[in-house]
């Protein structure tokens, strides 16, 4: 009787601890299951840990780009990362900085050229309508410079820039020395730019009144100077500079013309360095059977013809005002 009674104990006693495992079993996993459900989110894979770094059954077996989610998190991987930060700095950055407003070229075609010859010292009662003094040289670029005029240069224009609304071609005809010795200083003083135009064979002579090549080439070298021609030897009154003679055939006129104009040319840039693209005709005379000549040996050819210059079909037979002491440059040149 003991036996079985002993007996019966250890089943009931069996029995009672397989009941509280499993009781046991069941509040862990009711535990987890409402963790899970309480925060409301579904989940997904964790991009960090193990598990991401060896790869997930849902990824295909292959790894997820660094700092992406893998297949299971719903996201494409051939789209570029979201960007992260604040989103108001975001799109400030992204915004294309302001351009500056595009220079518009100038649509002036008016071109002011000074004529002057001899620059002399003193009061001007000397002076004929050729001639001004040193002072009233200075007082005239003062007068460009107040008035915002631009000097320019025979080669600037011929490389065809733009003119600036005020533009100034200052040149002196003839070649004297006090183009150097008065003129000059002047130019420097005010950084102002000019041609001179030579009567070649003065220098070449050796005139004392007139140029010698190392002025010539002193100006030159400065950037403010150009040197042009006014011709080697036809500067007479008769025939008046360059103009054909009565009865003189072409042939002759080219003959007599053509290589005093190529032997100015040779002579300058052989002497000074630099090209010849200037010419000014002797007494503003011009000549229609030069035209093709001058035409294909310069860039430009200024006249005696009183007036402002129109550039707009071209550099060539341009009119000039004639600048002397008697009058100021306020009486050609606009304010």
């Amino acid at each position: 009787m003991m036996r079985k009674v002993t007996l019966f104990l250890s089943l009931f006693s069996l029995l009672f601890l397989l009941a509280a495992c499993q009781s046991a079993g069941s509040s862990v996993s009711g535990a987890v299951s409402s963790g899970n459900t309480s925060s409301g989110t579904t989940s997904s894979p964790s991009t960090s840990g193990s598990s991401s770094s060896n790869g997930s059954a849902s990824s295909g077996g292959s790894s997820a780009p660094s700092g992406s989610g893998s297949a299971s998190s719903g996201t494409d991987s051939s789209q570029p990362p979201a960007q992260s930060g604040d989103a108001s700095q975001s799109s400030s950055q992204s915004e294309p900085e302001p351009q500056p407003e595009p220079v518009k070229p100038s649509n002036n075609h008016t071109l002011y050229i000074l004529m002057y010859h001899s620059v002399v010292d003193g009061d001007g009662s000397n002076c004929n309508d050729w001639m001004t003094t040193t002072q009233r040289f200075r007082e005239d670029l003062q007068w460009l410079k107040d008035h915002g005029y631009t000097t320019l240069l025979p080669s600037e224009l011929e490389n065809g820039a733009s003119l600036p609304e005020k533009a100034v071609l200052i040149t002196f005809d003839d070649g004297y020395a006090n183009n150097y010795t008065q003129a000059f200083p002047v130019l420097k003083e005010f950084q102002a730019k000019a041609v001179i135009s030579m009567i070649v064979r003065r220098t070449v002579d050796g005139k004392p009144d007139f140029l010698t090549w190392d002025m010539c080439r002193e100006m030159a070298n400065s950037g403010l100077v150009e040197i042009g021609s006014h011709t080697y030897d036809h500067h007479a009154n008769d025939p008046r500079g360059i103009k054909r003679m009565n009865g003189e055939s072409r042939k002759d006129y080219e003959a007599r013309i053509f290589s005093d104009l190529e032997k100015s040319i040779s002579l300058i840039e052989e002497n000074v360095g630099k090209p010849v693209t200037f010419f000014a005709y002797p007494h503003g005379q011009t000549e229609p059977w030069a035209s093709d000549f001058l035409k294909e040996h310069f860039a430009m050819t200024v006249t005696t013809q009183h007036g402002p210059a129109n550039v707009s079909h071209g550099l060539y037979d341009l009119s000039r005002h004639n600048i002397n002491f008697k009058e100021p440059l306020s009486k050609y040149l606009p304010a």
